[in-house]
């Protein structure tokens, strides 16, 4: 992994999790609750596909964030993430990187 730089974290990004609630009806929903808003780094990896049709990465894009413990110890693993342009991905690992643990890499896949 390359050094990452302060200066790298300029996507501001929202890590929000589904809620279940109800309506007014009384019926079970899902809502989005905002758990934090971050400055994150963004790097997007292609996904390319075998000749047997197999997937060879599991994951489309990385958020490179400052270290909190929020995110650590499988926290984050239902939680998803929303870019600045209102895209959508789910959290599919969370890696702490750096010497001592600075920052964490947020590992996902863009939901349709």
């Amino acid at each position: 992994m390359k050094t990452v730089l302060v200066n790298s974290l300029k996507t501001r990004i929202s890590i929000v999790k589904e809620v279940k609630t109800s309506s007014a009806t009384g019926a079970p929903i899902y809502v989005e609750e905002l758990v934090k808003s971050v400055r994150a780094g963004q790097n997007e990896i292609n996904v390319d596909e075998d000749e047997d049709g197999k997937i060879r990465v599991l994951f489309t894009t990385q958020f490179v964030i400052r270290h909190n413990n929020l995110f650590t110890k499988g926290k984050a693993n239902a939680w998803m993430v929303i870019d600045a342009d209102a895209l959508k991905y789910n959290i599919v690992s969370v890696v702490e990187i750096g010497k001592p643990k600075t920052y964490l890499q947020i590992n996902t896949v863009r939901r349709e």
